[in-house]
């Protein structure tokens, strides 16, 4: 739990320094199941919000954080939209998807993370990625994309626009320093 909790102070003051001064960060975590991140992140004065595709997972997270959840789908071609109207939210600084990934084709998250990044009021993109399949897929129950972070990269972002993480590993994001602002 201490790894976790460190994880998500990392995230916290990573997302302190992209957003804007005069406000608290806001943060979306694609695939948040029970929202246990959407909860460490509030903790550390986030605007968290999470969504993910399961329902009955959603129905799992306590009450106090299902308000900032949301049953959705990162295929959905109005998922920005839906999200800023749901949530009350006009930015997002830092869209995460954790662990979900595997659960789409390379296809299909392409497609996805390209209507996402195409919004202007959306900042960074963290994509945490594990290289273990999903338990449905190990029983299998579904299909999964199992692929390391450099290989989803190469796949969905040839370009490195986004971060990306191995789930398991320290997150290690760039210090505020490193942005690339066009300064010196």
């Amino acid at each position: 739990m201490g790894e976790t909790h460190d994880r998500a102070r990392a995230l916290a003051a990573f997302a302190a320094v992209v957003a804007d001064d005069d406000r608290a960060p806001v943060v979306v975590v694609a695939g948040c199941g029970a929202g246990a991140t959407v909860a460490e992140l509030r903790a550390a004065g986030v605007a968290a919000y999470g969504f993910d595709a399961s329902r009955s997972i959603l129905e799992t997270a306590a009450p106090s954080t299902r308000e900032r959840l949301l049953e959705a789908d990162v295929r959905d071609e109005d998922l920005v939209a839906s999200l800023r109207e749901a949530f009350g939210i006009d930015e997002i600084d830092v869209f995460v998807t954790e662990c979900m990934l595997s659960f789409l084709t390379v296809d299909e998250a392409t497609a996805a993370l390209d209507r996402i990044r195409s919004h202007d009021r959306v900042g960074t993109l963290l994509h945490l990625v594990r290289i273990d399949p999903p338990v449905a897929a190990q029983d299998g129950e579904i299909d999964a994309t199992i692929l390391p972070p450099a290989e989803w990269q190469a796949a969905c972002d040839p370009d490195g626009e986004d971060l990306w993480r191995d789930a398991i590993g320290p997150l290690d994001l760039p210090p505020p320093d490193s942005s690339d602002d066009g300064e010196t």
